[in-house]
């Protein structure tokens, strides 16, 4: 008796148009879900912000890897150099390269002479 109740109540579920099961999703999934989502709205964020904007041109991708670099690197990446221009803005030193122009991370990296050698 029982094997035949089954075999009908799955007989009666195989002529639905609908299947009436719901599966969840896992912990990992959900995870996962989650962190794509936080890494689009955090992309999006980051393109659109209006802070940043010379780091942007280095790394205009976000990523989680993480990055090893040196003090000079890190001065470089985020725009707090030790270059004369931002001592200049912040302490008012002089903001002179050894060239004569404004030392500036863009002039030392791609303009000077005096670097260039």
């Amino acid at each position: 008796m029982g094997n035949e109740r089954a075999n009908l109540l799955a007989k009666e579920a195989s002529n639905r148009d609908m299947i009436d099961v719901q599966f969840t999703y896992s912990k990992v999934q959900i995870r996962n879900i989650n962190d794509k989502k936080l890494t689009e709205n955090w992309q999006c964020r980051w393109m659109q912000s209006k802070n940043g904007k010379w780091t942007r041109l280095i790394c205009p991708e976000i990523n989680m890897t993480r990055l090893s670099a040196d003090f000079y690197c890190n001065q470089v990446i985020t725009g707090h150099e030790i270059f004369r221009a931002f001592q200049n803005r912040m302490f008012g030193k002089d903001c002179k390269c050894q060239c004569g122009e404004g030392e500036r991370i863009k002039h030392v990296l791609k303009e000077c002479p005096v670097w260039a050698q």
